[in-house]
Order: C-alpha cells, then sequence, then structure tokens
C-alpha cells in the first residue's frame, strides 16, 4: 500500500507549523492562567500603595501640627512661656507658622472673648473678638475636661472662604484654663497634598468625611469648599448642624457618587486586604476599581481614605500582552517558522522566569531567589521590576519579623533598625519605675489561675500604654511587677520628670478603672542612678534589660512602701531632679544589702 507523496513545503508548513501553533496555542492558555494571578496581585499592589501613600501624606501635614500644638500647650503648662505676655507668645506662634508650611494659621482663643491670631497669607498679629461671648463660655466649658490635644470638627472661615481642619490645645497655667490654642490647616491643602499621591491618570484619590461628605477630592484644591449659606448652620464649638463639606451626593464626581452607592459589587478578581473595602462597578461601558480604607484618628468623625481606578483604561494588562504576542506569532508562523520559534523562545523565557519565581515565594524560599532581567518589551519589563520590588519587600519583612522575635520591646525597635538589629552595651544614668499589685499573691488564690492572666494582660496593657507615653520603655515583666527605666535605650533630659509622672497617672487610672471587673492596687518605686543597658540571653534569642545597684534599690524602695503605708517612694537622687512637682521628705532608712541609710521622699499633698 502506498501513500501520496508530499511536497516537503507542505510537509514543513502543516507539519512544524502545526506543532509550533500547537505550542503557541498551549504557551497562550498557561500565561492566562498564571497572568489573571498576576492581574489580581497587580491592582492589589496599585491599590495598596496609592492608599498607603495617601495616608502617609495625611500624617505628613496632620501629625507636625499635633506636634507642634503640644509642644506649646507644655511651654504653657511647664511656666517657660506666660500666656499673658502677648509679645512672647506671638513669637512662639510666628515660630510654630515657620516651623509647620502647612498650617494656615494659628492663634489662641482667650477667656475674654480676644483672639491673637496669625494667618499665612497675611503675616499680621491680629487681635480681637472673632465668637460671641456665649460661644467662648461654651469653648471653655468643654476644653476645661480636656487633658490633651484634640482635632475639633470642622468649620468654615469666611475670611479665607475655606473649611478649616484644627487642632484643640487647653492651655493650662497653674492648674487653671488660660486659653485655648487653635492650629488650622485647609481641606484645599490636603486635596492638594493627596493628588500627589497619584501615579496613574485613571486612579482617583479622595476622602470623605464619614460616609455623606468629601473631604479631600483633586476637584477641592481651590476655590469655595461649601456655599457661604451652609458654612452660617454649623456649630464649630459641639460639631452639630450642617458640615461644612460638600456633600457627596451633590458632588460633581458623578463616578464616585456611583462607586460609592449600594449598587456597587465586590471585587473577586482582587487579591483580598485585611483592611481595605474593594468593589468593582460598570461606568460608561467601563469597569471601574473603587478601594476604601477607614482612618480613625484626627476627630471622632472617621475619615475615609479611598481611590478608583477605570481598570479598562489603566495600564495593559499582561493579559492584553499575550494576546498581542500570540497574533504576532501567528503573523510571524505564516512569514517565518524559525523566526516565529525565536519569538516564541524570548516570550515564553521571562514568563517562566516569572513563573519559576512565584513557586519559589508562595513555598517561602527567599535567600536563592536571584532579581528578574529588565525586558525590552514594557509590560514584562514593569512585571519583573513589581516582582522585584515584592521580593525586596517580603526579604525587609523577613528581616523585621527576626529582628522582633529577638528583642521584646517594640519601643526600641527604631535603635535595633539603625544598628542591623545589634545594640550595644551602654552605661549612662537613668531612673527605673519599679511597680508591683498590692496583695497579688492573695488576689491569685481567690479568682484563680486562668481568670488571673486575663486580669494581668489588661493591668499591663494600661500600665505600658502610660509608660511609654512618657519615654518610659518596659524592659521585664516579672510575675505581677513591672520594670521601667526612662534614659535608656530613649534619651530624655527630663527622665526623672517624667517617670515620676508616669507613675502619678498610673495610679490615677488604676483609681478609676477595674480590670475584668476587679480593683487594683500598686506600690511604686523610683531611683535614679547608673546603670548597664544591653541585650542579655541565648544566641537568636535575646532580651534587652538592665542591670545595675540602682535597679536593685528601685526595687527595694518599692517594697518600703508597705512600710510608710505610702504608694509612690521617690529616692533622694531622683527627688534631686524633681523641681515640677513639690515633694516632702519621709526620713532616712535601712535598706537590705546597702551599707549606707536611703533617704526616701513622697509627693507633698
Amino acid at each position: 500500500m502506498t501513500f501520496p507523496r508530499q511536497p516537503i513545503q507542505n510537509v514543513l508548513f502543516f507539519g512544524f507549523g502545526g506543532l509550533i501553533l500547537l505550542a503557541v496555542a498551549v504557551v497562550l492558555y498557561l500565561g492566562l492562567s498564571s497572568t489573571a494571578k498576576l492581574t489580581k496581585d497587580y491592582h492589589h499592589m496599585l491599590i495598596e500603595t496609592a492608599l498607603d501613600k495617601m495616608q502617609r501624606e495625611i500624617e505628613s501635614i496632620l501629625l507636625p501640627v499635633e506636634n507642634q500644638a503640644l509642644w506649646f500647650g507644655d511651654q504653657i503648662k511647664s511656666g517657660h512661656l506666660d500666656i499673658q505676655d502677648h509679645k512672647s507668645v506671638q513669637a512662639f506662634l510666628r515660630g510654630i507658622l515657620g516651623a509647620t508650611p502647612n498650617v494656615t494659621g494659628v492663634g489662641i482663643q482667650y477667656p475674654d472673648g480676644i483672639a491673637r491670631f496669625i494667618l499665612r497669607g497675611e503675616n499680621e498679629w491680629v487681635e480681637r473678638r472673632e465668637v460671641s461671648q456665649e460661644d467662648n463660655r461654651r469653648l471653655f466649658e468643654l476644653m476645661k475636661n480636656v487633658k490633651t490635644s484634640i482635632w475639633g470638627d470642622l468649620f468654615y472661615y469666611d475670611k479665607l472662604e475655606q473649611t478649616i481642619i484644627d487642632i484643640r490645645t487647653p492651655l493650662f497655667q497653674d492648674g487653671e484654663l488660660k486659653g485655648v490654642l487653635f492650629i488650622g490647616v485647609t481641606v484645599a491643602d490636603i486635596s492638594k497634598k493627596i493628588l500627589e499621591t497619584s501615579t496613574d491618570q485613571f486612579l482617583t484619590p479622595f476622602i470623605l468625611y464619614g460616609d455623606d461628605y468629601i473631604l479631600a477630592h483633586p476637584l477641592l484644591v481651590s476655590g469655595r469648599t461649601v456655599a457661604p449659606g451652609q458654612s452660617k448652620k454649623f456649630d464649630w464649638v459641639e460639631g452639630k448642624g450642617d458640615v461644612p463639606l460638600p456633600k457627596l451626593k451633590d458632588f460633581y464626581d458623578p463616578k464616585l457618587v456611583i462607586l460609592r452607592s449600594r449598587d456597587v459589587k465586590p471585587a473577586r478578581l482582587i487579591a483580598p486586604f485585611n483592611d481595605v473595602d474593594v468593589k468593582l462597578a460598570r461606568i460608561d461601558d467601563d469597569m471601574h476599581i473603587v478601594a476604601t480604607r477607614k482612618l480613625q484618628r484626627f476627630g471622632h468623625i472617621p475619615w475615609i481614605t479611598g481611590v478608583y481606578i477605570n481598570a479598562a483604561k489603566s495600564d495593559r494588562t499582561e493579559a492584553m500582552q499575550l494576546f498581542e504576542m500570540g497574533g504576532a506569532g501567528l503573523v510571524v508562523l505564516i512569514i517565518s517558522v524559525i523566526l516565529s520559534i525565536k519569538v516564541g523562545r524570548k516570550l515564553a523565557r521571562p514568563i517562566i522566569r516569572l513563573a519559576e519565581t512565584a513557586i519559589m515565594i508562595r513555598k517561602g524560599v527567599m535567600e536563592p531567589i536571584h532579581p528578574l532581567p529588565r525586558s525590552r518589551l514594557k509590560e514584562l519589563d514593569q512585571a519583573a521590576l513589581a516582582v522585584n520590588d515584592m521580593i525586596e519587600g517580603l526579604r525587609e519583612r523577613d528581616m523585621i519579623r527576626e529582628v522582633f522575635g529577638r528583642y521584646v520591646p517594640e519601643s526600641i525597635a527604631a535603635s535595633l533598625m539603625q544598628e542591623n538589629g545589634e545594640l550595644k552595651p551602654i552605661s549612662c544614668e537613668a531612673t527605673i519605675l519599679f511597680s508591683d499589685i498590692v496583695g497579688f499573691t492573695k488576689l491569685t488564690e481567690e479568682v484563680g489561675a486562668e481568670p488571673i492572666v486575663s486580669i494581668l494582660n489588661s493591668y499591663f496593657s494600661s500600665v505600658v500604654e502610660i509608660l511609654e507615653c512618657h519615654g518610659g520603655v518596659v524592659t521585664q515583666f516579672q510575675g505581677d511587677a513591672v520594670l521601667a527605666t526612662f534614659n535608656v535605650p530613649i534619651k530624655d533630659k527630663d527622665h526623672a520628670k517624667n517617670a515620676l509622672n508616669a507613675a502619678i497617672e498610673i495610679q490615677e487610672m488604676l483609681s478609676k478603672k477595674t480590670f475584668d471587673g476587679v480593683s487594683l492596687k500598686s506600690r511604686i518605686g523610683l531611683n535614679t542612678g547608673t546603670v548597664v543597658a544591653g541585650a542579655v540571653g541565648a544566641k537568636g534569642r535575646l532580651n534587652y534589660t538592665v542591670h545595675g545597684d540602682a535597679v536593685n534599690l528601685a526595687a527595694r524602695i518599692e517594697d518600703l512602701n508597705k512600710t510608710f503605708k505610702t504608694n509612690i517612694l521617690i529616692s533622694e537622687d531622683t527627688a534631686k531632679l524633681i523641681d515640677h512637682l513639690p515633694l516632702q521628705s519621709i526620713g532616712s532608712t535601712s535598706v537590705h544589702g546597702r551599707n549606707a541609710d536611703v533617704h526616701l521622699f513622697v509627693i507633698k499633698d
């Protein structure tokens, strides 16, 4: 039986060309499968980067303002600045204006109703009555119970024709509220800042004030934020009435209005986030993605940071690129089989590298991974750069995780990172605070083992929060006791004062708060002296702590509270550094392990 003879051209064309065509089809299929995941990760990274950058930009504007407000309040409270010395106050306020370029204006509202302030654009010291006597009375009534700076409700300033976000700080002097500091930033300035977060022409950032108002948007970088009449309906003291911001439903960005409606659907094709809500909606035949994240820091009404993306017109995805390459492969196949093989191999190589790298990342094997080479093709080059950045980020995350696994106190993380995960032992003067729960053994017998763990965790959380607020670092938990240091590892020239303030605040907190329904009392001992601080322990599992006679004496002083029936005892070395509170000597006493008696002090009633 004979078969018909075929020209070699037909064999090459249909045989070899068919195999190449099949190979191209298989590569396309496999490529599209892996590209689906890459596309999900791409949008995930795009959204996460934009939202993280937006939050950093917001904090870069408002946190320096918050720090300036706290600093000014401390100057008044400590007596370094007399609030009635208007010439000095003006100099300080001008300093705040110079140090924080995003601030629109800064001033003080006095009890007599007179406001003294400076606006950046005018640079003129103004003294006049800005509010009614009733509003001024209500303001001081509200602020007299405020202990620190707070972000106030928005208000509209007619002269600037702008809505202002302000921080308000009660100014106490000699225990009396003598004024309220206001530092304001315009909504337009925040809109300008978030506009810089968009690196994609099809990505629009925004910030909502609650669910119903627009706080920042690229369309609000200049001009009025609300109609003049609306601003009159808002109570700037207590935050009641119409908010002086554009309402979302009336805003001139119809896409955002639609994307915030209830008709949107969850975006299942995008890798999920822990704290970001991602939705999809089709607008004008284009698919749009909206992602939002709540920011609850600057006032009692949450800010909702977000971005929306025109997914159809954004950067071309890897899937589109593969489709184009498939078409080009078919054309090349007709023109030249050899050329199509070369093109196929060239296209397959970076995709294979991407797949191999993804497998290694999935397995958690980071060290053997080498950076992906650059590509002449724009989309593949962007994918390679994105994967390389992701690898570096994962390595940095692993390094941070390792650092925190070795060093328990989180407050020394910055020092650890600067020293590449190592802290050298140092000897310096420090104030030691040693605290112990009164009657802990009896309490443990009464409540049992499991409840006592919950009580301790709640108690420690409250105590640590106060200590860190005053610059202290907890180096050890010893049963129910807490050992904290001031001036090491974080330098603090007022370490004794801050340690005493922390001790007072701990006692005040314990007098008001219960822990799982149980009231606790504690004894606190304070001592100042030379200590050696460093990381000790086994290799690969170190603990940052302090050693020295000053530490031991603080523990002994804490125990002497039982003898003197006190709750805070202060050594003479610490008392010498205290000048902001009156202290009273209660005499000297012997201490186990020391030849000389120890002179002790308490806070004078």
